[in-house]
């Protein structure tokens, strides 16, 4: 029989959350403690969403002062839907969120020197995709754009409102790239003819042609990340796992790396993540 909770699914951010600390993934995504807002966090959906709406005016219009407009409008937007978030991010100071406001302008104004969006017609923006692959495990993600040329060629899209890392560091956006392109082969049936991602802070462009090969290597690493995150839900320990970002973690009065106290395990949680595996009989009974 089929069940009417829809099964967990794993994304390219819950598998690098896992990759950069089990203990951080484990009260994210199975405990679901509270966060705090982040003006990165924030700045960044600003971001996405301007260039998102950005495509819904004609191609002439599609100038940076639009562009500008957009963000603003979704900023008053958030705040009309969220009151306590100004607080949270600027304690009622002003002039911090002006200066945020204006970072997040910039980043804009960086898109503009990266590619001209009035020669642009994407195929999607914000893409969802979802679906279950061959180790019959639920994958999911947004794409935040896909364009596809006369001839068909498809080009994924992502932006990026931080510096390009440097080359050792590039793997975990290598990654994620590659995942949204399994998610479009899986989808789709075709493979993505170009990977590519904006890193709008620096005016950085990494692009990557894929090929059968990644799809094959970008399922078997996703499987082996999952086999680590399901042995560890079984047993009820992620371990943490220090880093440099454990200075900007929301979950440091939790960590024992931070002689913090973590709460007991949600074994409901466990239950939901396990369902991440897709299950043969709900299949079979569709």
């Amino acid at each position: 029989m089929s069940s009417s909770k829809r099964a967990a699914a794993l994304s390219p951010s819950r598998i690098g959350t896992f990759r950069n600390c089990p203990l951080q993934f484990r009260f994210q995504v199975i405990d679901k403690l509270p966060t705090k807002e982040s003006q990165v966090r924030q700045r960044g959906t600003l971001v996405h969403a301007a260039l998102e709406h950005l495509f819904d005016l004609p191609a002439p219009e599609r100038t940076f002062s639009a562009a500008s407009s957009k963000m603003e409008e979704a900023w008053e937007k958030t705040v009309s839907e969220k009151p306590d978030l100004l607080t949270e991010l600027f304690e009622e100071d002003k002039s911090e969120e002006n200066q945020f406001l204006e970072t997040a302008r910039q980043l804009l104004a960086n898109y503009f020197q990266m590619e001209n969006p009035d020669r642009l017609s994407p195929a999607h923006r914000e893409k969802y995709l979802r679906v279950t692959d061959k180790e019959r495990l639920n994958l999911h993600g947004y794409i935040d754009r896909v364009d596809i040329s006369p001839t068909g060629l498809v080009r994924i899209v992502d932006y990026k409102t931080g510096k390009a890392p440097a080359e050792r560091y590039i793997a975990p956006y290598q990654f994620q790239i590659r995942f949204y392109a399994l998610l479009w082969y899986l989808t789709q049936g075709e493979l993505p003819a170009r990977l590519q991602l904006l890193f709008l802070k620096d005016r950085q462009v990494y692009t990557y042609t894929p090929t059968p090969a990644d799809i094959d290597a970008t399922s078997e690493e996703i499987l082996a990340v999952w086999e680590q995150i399901a042995a560890q839900a079984r047993s009820g320990y992620f371990p943490p796992r220090r880093s440099p970002l454990c200075n900007w973690c929301d979950y440091r009065a939790y960590c024992p790396l931070m002689e913090g106290t973590a709460p007991e395990i949600s074994s409901e949680g466990v239950a939901q993540l396990l369902t991440v595996q897709a299950d043969l009989e709900d299949e079979t009974s569709l």
